[in-house]
């Protein structure tokens, strides 16, 4: 499974989203940080239907999403995302 964390440049919700990444790596869970305003970063933020940020979309190997949250209110609890990602 794997957790992309998108987030805008330069704003508020960038070291949110840096910070949730470093600690859900330490949880041993595949992580990829993303600059929602990149190319990759907007085709997934589209392909997952994806509007606040940060986000935090989690997906199985085969890109089915299983969970997603957005927003600074709506991020989720480590342990949560480290829960899901390990089932």
């Amino acid at each position: 499974m794997l957790a992309y964390i998108l987030y805008n440049k330069d704003t508020e919700t960038e070291r949110p989203a840096r910070v949730l990444a470093g600690r859900l790596e330490e949880e041993r869970v595949a992580t990829e940080l993303l600059e929602a305003d990149t190319p990759r970063g907007a085709e997934l933020a589209e392909h997952y239907d994806v509007l606040g940020r940060p986000a935090v979309v989690l997906v199985k190997d085969d890109g089915a999403p299983i969970q997603v949250w957005q927003g600074l209110d709506g991020l989720p609890a480590v342990a949560d995302v480290a829960y899901l990602a390990h089932q």
